[in-house]
């Protein structure tokens, strides 16, 4: 190679890259596709594809009336830096031919926070699209919004906050998935008040409220079961599961004070003379979001949660912890084969945190097993499961099967050139 020809490759190779001849990129230098990733197919068996464009460096003070859709013609630059006031731009568009493409996000990364380390990071998998949002500088914080493309709706979301150092880390977030309606609030072990006990950190699963249709709410309860709606109790306070038929138990709220609650188990005891040693469901209620109390100490009076005890086999009520004055409504239906009931409870109103806890008694002498909602722990309103009300837009529950099941939200209209995620 002559000197010349080595000249001009060294040239080539540090000049920076051309803008792309993708429709895209149309008059909006400077412009290129950094890559395509396959996304699967529609429902009609259409190639899916996610298109990743790299729009230069904008001044960051601007740049925010872009962000959420799509970046101008001008305003931008091939160089930059964040020492200098200006931020990375980018989108991802979701190709899928006939229709037109679809911006799916729109970034300008400034480095999110003092640190300057903050980043963007994309995951394409079959019919999803992820995206991870990070920054901060001591305090570290992310957000994860997950889209299914075909239809286009987002059906995860997740944020995560971690406050101090290595071992002394402390994370909290919260994660909710709308197709499945299930979720949780993290809340790291606080600074507690000297001489004042922690309950250390806490995990605590979303109880959801949901619409249902009239007809169930009416009385198609008693014939159709909860299906993929109910919340399936996985705590153990007592006892464990020796046999996944021994005992069952799903919950779900259908209006602000209407809660269902479905009960299985091979043996039922009662009534009895002492409702504690009978088969009963336990119903926690409390004033506050239990994710914004600290745990510290003893719960003040007015946080202090109200429980009842409702017999499983006549559906008898009695007032438990805290004496309440409120009583419920309770209204029950056995399953097929004695397999179960299924309850209807009306409940006093307003709450903000919700548990419900199976007691059962194969020997009719104590309880044996008790299978919650929560990890509950006693007269702590700080235990009990936060409310998630699900917008009927997010989604509803129908019965399918014989059962409830998931009904997503209608599919929004969207404009082309905005995108379907946007950044807080």
């Amino acid at each position: 190679m002559n000197p010349t020809a080595s000249v001009l490759v060294l040239s080539l190779l540090g000049a920076p890259p051309a803008s792309s001849q993708d429709p895209l990129c149309a008059k909006r230098e400077p412009c290129r596709v950094v890559e395509t990733l396959d996304a699967g197919k529609d429902a009609q068996g259409r190639s899916l594809q996610v298109k990743h464009l790299s729009l230069g460096w904008a001044d960051a003070d601007t740049s925010d009336e872009f962000v959420g859709r799509k970046f101008g013609p001008g305003g931008r630059k091939q160089e930059g830096s964040r020492a200098e006031g200006q931020c990375e731009a980018a989108e991802w568009w979701l190709v899928r031919p006939p229709q037109p493409a679809q911006l799916l996000l729109s970034v300008c990364n400034d480095g999110y926070g003092s640190a300057g380390v903050g980043e963007d990071s994309v995951t394409v998998a079959d019919n999803r699209f992820t995206h991870e949002q990070n920054g901060g500088s001591r305090q570290r914080w992310s957000v994860s919004r997950t889209l299914q493309l075909s239809p286009l709706r987002q059906v995860i979301e997740g944020h995560r906050s971690t406050d101090g150092m290595d071992a002394e880390q402390k994370e909290s977030g919260d994660y909710w998935d709308a197709e499945q309606l299930r979720g949780e609030v993290v809340r790291a072990a606080p600074e507690c008040e000297p001489g004042q006990a922690s309950l250390g950190e806490r995990t605590l699963p979303y109880l959801p409220q949901v619409q249902v249709d009239k007809a169930y709410l009416e009385g198609g309860w008693k014939q159709a079961g909860l299906g993929a709606c109910g919340f399936e109790a996985g705590n153990f306070l007592l006892g464990t599961q020796d046999d996944p038929k021994d005992a069952g138990l799903k919950a779900l709220l259908v209006a602000p004070d209407t809660l269902l609650v479905e009960v299985r188990d091979n043996k039922w005891t009662g009534p009895s003379a002492k409702w504690l040693n009978d088969d009963h469901v336990e119903l926690w209620l409390a004033p506050q979001p239990p994710q914004d109390l600290t745990g510290c100490g003893k719960p003040a009076a007015a946080q202090l949660p109200s429980q009842w005890g409702i017999r499983v086999v006549d559906g008898k009520v009695f007032p438990a912890f805290g004496a309440p004055k409120q009583t419920l409504q309770v209204e029950r239906a056995e399953l097929p084969g004695k397999q179960g009931y299924r309850m209807k409870l009306k409940l006093p109103t307003p709450f903000q945190a919700i548990s419900v806890v199976y007691s059962d008694s194969d020997s009719g002498k104590k309880q044996e097993r008790m299978l919650a909602t929560s990890a509950v722990k006693f007269g702590r309103p700080e235990t009990l499961n936060p409310v998630r009300v699900v917008p009927p837009a997010e989604a509803t529950c129908g019965v399918k099967n014989g059962e409830l099941a998931v009904v997503p939200g209608p599919v929004k209209k969207l404009e082309p050139d905005v995108a379907v995620l946007r950044m807080e």
